[in-house]
């Protein structure tokens, strides 16, 4: 009878290695990578992912094993055996070669997401937005049109958005807006100033493989490229939504929820943590940018118009 449960552990081990192998399949893994750092931040995924697979099959086969053919009998007494020394040493030694392979291998892709050399510059042609986390939400501060205008006539004016607020600045509430790069263009970096009003927030966007915590006290850098886009203009609605792109003729094609894209808070903040979620809506260029920007700013001089 003892055996048998070793062969129902190793079925159900079985069941559970089949469906991670079938999960691509059915649409549980990854989502849509949208990011110029996606591809090496995947990459080391997929290499810790097989290492560490590989070492849990074979102690899982070895477990099972062990559990087949020294399954208990009645009568027979267990046997003593003292630690091998060789064998602990092996199985010490290949973690931690593993381990010291595993840090040199992910040094460019770390430097290249959070070193601050690698940053782009808070300069005219740079994207900047300001993100301030709160409990329960992401408050999000654009330069409003005129601002950007000034930027691209002078780089030192964009200097001081990350610390200075303006008067006419664009607000929203859980809705990050950027432009996405476009094909044979220069780089289109996107800055984000990351700072939080109470306790450790983490800030999360799973498509473009971005997460940061934001710490009280302390602004922080946070920069993506996003090589890819989701957004345009609804006419029907009168507003611009999320999970489309925009054809030549202006008319917008579903693209499916995959192009729904995120921003979550990676990080336990207390008791509304799993409500604290928000939207990342990355137009297909400048131009459709600046509209939706616009836009905003009219409807927020109408809201400041009415409370007074």
């Amino acid at each position: 009878m003892q055996k048998y449960w070793s062969v129902l552990f190793g079925v159900v081990l079985l069941l559970c290695f089949g469906l991670t192998a079938a999960a691509p399949f059915a649409g549980w893994w990854l989502p849509l990578d949208a990011s110029s750092f996606g591809k090496p931040t995947d990459d080391l995924f997929y290499l810790i992912l097989i290492i560490t697979a590989f070492f849990f099959i074979l102690t899982e086969v070895l477990l099972v094993y062990a559990m087949y053919k020294f399954s208990a009998l009645p009568g027979r007494k267990a046997a003593f055996i003292h630690g091998n020394h060789k064998l602990e040493i092996m199985w010490t030694a290949v973690p931690g070669l593993i381990l010291v392979i595993l840090g040199f291998v992910q040094i460019e892709a770390w430097a290249n997401i959070k070193y601050n050399s690698r940053m782009p510059k808070p300069i005219g042609t740079t994207q900047q937005i300001e993100v301030t986390a709160r409990q329960w939400e992401w408050r999000v501060r654009y330069p409003s049109p005129a601002r950007i205008a000034e930027w691209e006539k002078s780089d030192d004016k964009a200097r001081s958005f990350g610390t200075v607020p303006h008067i006419d600045d664009v607000h929203a509430v859980n809705e990050v807006h950027v432009w996405s790069h476009q094909e044979g263009e220069p780089d289109q970096k996107v800055l984000i100033h990351l700072r939080t009003r109470d306790v450790i927030h983490s800030f999360f966007l799973p498509n473009l493989r971005l997460k940061q915590d934001a710490l009280p006290g302390k602004i922080i850098p946070v920069w993506f490229m996003a090589e890819d886009y989701n957004t345009g203009y609804d006419a029907s609605q009168q507003k611009w939504v999320d999970g489309v792109h925009v054809l030549d003729d202006k008319s917008l094609k579903k693209m499916g929820p995959e192009y729904v894209w995120d921003l979550a808070c990676a990080e336990f903040c207390g008791t509304r943590h799993s409500m604290m979620k928000g939207k990342l809506y990355v137009h297909k260029d400048k131009a459709d940018f600046m509209a939706w920007l616009v836009a905003a700013e009219k409807e927020q001089n109408n809201r400041v118009a009415e409370s007074k």
